[in-house]
């Protein structure tokens, strides 16, 4: 599990009034390092797990307290280092094993019996970032470092090996080269990760702007003259070419000293407006009056989607669905409420279901309907937020009582749920029961999950809103900017006690917590809740509403004695669809999950039912119906 520190930086953590900052000796900000230098096709910095990371449990292996520089990279004599031949010889080298058969720390082991000076571990899942990789039985005896890679770049060096010769260096700063500045990574003036392009279309919301800023850090041994920092934004429509839509720059005029961070953020603010669905691509670059020595990390690019229907604020596919890298908890001995903060420009959409995944950290087994908690069901809610409303001055900060709860979402778990799968769950009135809720125009609402038991909640690790909060303090006019805000307590914690508030910014590593630029806390925080809100195609009319039950499907016979048949009638196969039986008063009786149908007919049980009357609830391509029935006895 990894241990994160709540830093209530709030208000107080605005109080930088320059646009550029300094702070000394912010290694652990900058992270470890890893370049391969040759060959030219996979020549670069690679993103990489490690075993010894302190933020992560039960850390093994070497810690990453050293500098490896140009050293031998070899392919391991059996692929998957699961058992090294007895010819097998890397000593003073670092060897390249494929994840897989074997556990994490029995590969290590067998590699560093045979000299090894490092290791590096393919994931093996077709175009997978690195994980966290566990101990085993044999990572207690691993003196070694040990690293993971992402399956196409590992893959794309495991090829390069084949033929060439490949030299990596490994550092916790830089790589002692007289001119060379980086961009930290995760530090980048974020845009939302996707928006409905209705409601970005147009639309010239604070929420939608773009800001240019990034930390820099200067791992040479100069000091540096005007530093830059330029930011190009192209937009590609879906199916269309890329074209330049925004620039911006902004320049420190002096970075003196070696091992050092600066915050550099733009006054300007951008606004994007598509012309269609598609993708805004960002790409940062860093630049100085010396050349760069090595220009391999002075560039980073990042996208965000228009969708058709879905916000995020982690990253997405093309398609909205929030990618995951990792889980968070922010409370090991009780719950915790997380999520992201969305904007709705135009109202009348129906808000229509909300999408996340878990992870119960419980590896023997891999389906949550065999999670431990005690009703099994994972509920989210929409809240919607009115800064002031509560009669207190408006101040950026989420309280209890500005909120109101405007649906919930109750997910039950089955075979079909994983850890780490992604799951839609309806979201219905603020009883979870089934029920149309509109979202309002000009609003906030904050998407967050209530957080059972033991579980942890996916995210995406890759980047942080801490840079957008600065660069949106620095424009004119200034403005508080807030990400993913949590309460480090359950939802009737939060929700009994009006005075309670929100963390706006969360996620910071012990060290960082410690730390500070221009005597701020920097929280270096990451791990963005990847959770997705969808809302309808169109605005909601009452004949949609209405109509929608009798289209959808009928239910048969009425009334039933043992059983009823669901008759479905989609528009489209529906990869997902889930049956309810409701009672009167809501309570939900039964559930049925199904896949992949269209114009089936399904058979209900109902002999446990009493005779009464009862609604079946049919949930399918991101719509809900609702038929009355009634079970008779005799």
């Amino acid at each position: 599990m990894r241990r994160f520190y709540l830093v209530n930086l709030l208000v107080a953590l605005f109080a930088i009034t320059a646009t550029s900052s300094v702070s000394a000796q912010l290694i652990n900000f900058l992270g470890p390092r890893l370049y391969v230098h040759q060959p030219a096709g996979v020549m670069g910095y690679k993103t990489f797990t490690y075993s010894s990371d302190p933020g992560i449990s039960g850390p093994w292996g070497r810690k990453l307290d050293s500098t490896w520089k140009n050293v031998p990279l070899v392919k391991s004599a059996d692929s998957l280092g699961c058992a090294q031949p007895g010819s097998a010889n890397y000593t003073g080298k670092w060897v390249l094993i494929w994840r897989g058969t074997c556990q994490f720390g029995e590969k290590a082991k067998n590699a560093q019996d045979k000299g090894a000076a490092g290791v590096i571990i393919i994931n093996n899942v077709a175009g997978a970032d690195p994980v966290g990789m566990a101990a085993g039985t044999a990572g207690g005896a691993v003196t070694i470092p040990v690293l993971m890679v992402s399956n196409p770049e590992g893959a794309a060096i495991w090829s390069a090996l084949g033929s060439n010769p490949v030299t990596i260096s490994l550092c916790v700063w830089g790589l002692g080269n007289a001119n060379d500045l980086a961009i930290v990574p995760k530090s980048e003036a974020l845009t939302v990760g996707a928006t409905p392009f209705n409601q970005m279309n147009g639309s010239t919301a604070t929420a939608y702007k773009q800001y240019t800023g990034a930390l820099i850090a200067n791992v040479g041994t100069n000091p540096q003259a005007n530093v830059k920092i330029k930011s190009v934004t192209t937009f590609t429509p879906t199916g269309g070419s890329a074209t330049v839509v925004y620039q911006d720059s902004a320049v420190a005029a002096n970075f003196n000293t070696i091992d050092s961070i600066i915050s550099i953020t733009s006054p300007n603010v951008g606004t994007l407006n598509p012309t269609s669905t598609g993708v805004f691509t960002t790409t940062y670059t860093v630049s100085a009056d010396a050349p760069d020595d090595n220009t391999a990390d002075n560039s980073v690019s990042y996208s965000t989607y228009v969708t058709k229907n879905v916000f995020c604020k982690s990253r997405t596919d093309a398609d909205g669905n929030p990618i995951i890298t990792g889980s968070r908890r922010f409370n090991s001995t009780g719950g915790f409420i997380w999520g992201p903060l969305f904007y709705v420009t135009k109202g009348g959409y129906k808000a229509q279901s909300i999408k996340y995944a878990i992870n119960d950290n419980d590896t023997s087994k891999h389906s949550l309907d065999q999670i431990t908690v005690a009703d099994k069901n994972s509920i989210s809610y929409l809240f919607k937020w009115v800064d002031g409303s509560n009669s207190s001055p408006a101040d950026k900060i989420i309280q209890a009582a500005e909120v109101e709860l405007k649906g919930a979402s109750i997910h039950q778990f089955t075979s079909a749920d994983s850890n780490n799968r992604l799951f839609t769950s309806y979201i219905g009135d603020k009883d979870g029961n089934p029920a149309t809720v509109a979202l309002d125009a000009n609003s906030w609402y904050w998407v967050i999950v209530d957080m059972p038991g033991p579980t942890f909640l996916c995210s995406d690790d890759k980047y942080s809103y801490f840079t957008r909060s600065l660069a949106a303090k620095d424009v004119t006019p200034s403005v508080l900017d807030w990400s993913t805000p949590m309460f480090l307590g359950s939802m009737s914690t939060f929700t009994d006690n009006g005075s309670q508030n929100a963390n706006m910014l969360i996620g910071a590593t012990s060290v960082a917590a410690s730390a500070s630029i221009d005597s701020v806390s920097f929280p270096n925080s990451d791990g963005i809740p990847a959770i997705a809100l969808e809302q309808s195609l169109f605005p909601i009319t009452v004949n949609e509403i209405a109509n929608s039950s009798m289209k959808e499907f009928s239910v048969y016979p009425n009334p039933a004695t043992t059983s009823i048949n669901v008759k479905l009638n989609l528009s489209q196969k529906s990869e997902n669809v889930q049956v309810r039986v409701i009672d009167a008063v809501g309570r939900r009786m039964l559930t049925e999950d199904y896949n992949n149908l269209q114009k089936e007919t399904v058979t209900i049980s109902t002999e446990k039912l009493a005779a009464g009357n009862y609604y079946v609830v049919l949930i399918a391509n991101g719509k809900v119906a609702v038929q009355p029935f009634v079970v008779s006895k005799q």
